[in-house]
């Protein structure tokens, strides 16, 4: 796999997510995001070198963001979890899309 040495943010189901990090279900979704490495593909997913999974939550007026911490850096990420995979061409500062005016 050519993205293996590339960074990348990696976009996780809800439900997946929560189970990752062990938190309870809950009425809205949030969107997910885990920053890294890709490693190995194992055929049902991939390991990941991060210990960071930020959580977007919706609120009111926007989006409250909250970090999750683990004190492992490889997370096993099954495909099935997966929305989509985001690849860093200069770096990964910022993580998510932005609307631009036209």
């Amino acid at each position: 796999m050519e993205q293996k040495s590339k960074e990348v943010a990696v976009w996780l189901r809800d439900d997946h997510a929560r189970a990752i990090v062990g938190a309870a279900p809950a009425n809205n979704s949030s969107r997910w995001a885990v920053q890294g490495i890709i490693g190995d593909d194992t055929g049902l997913g991939f390991w990941l070198k991060a210990n960071v999974i930020q959580e977007f939550r919706p609120i009111t007026n926007g989006t409250k963001q909250i970090t999750w911490r683990s004190t492992s850096t490889e997370l096993l990420i099954r495909w099935d979890a997966v929305l989509t995979i985001q690849v860093f061409e200069g770096g990964g500062d910022d993580i998510g899309f932005k609307p631009v005016a036209q």
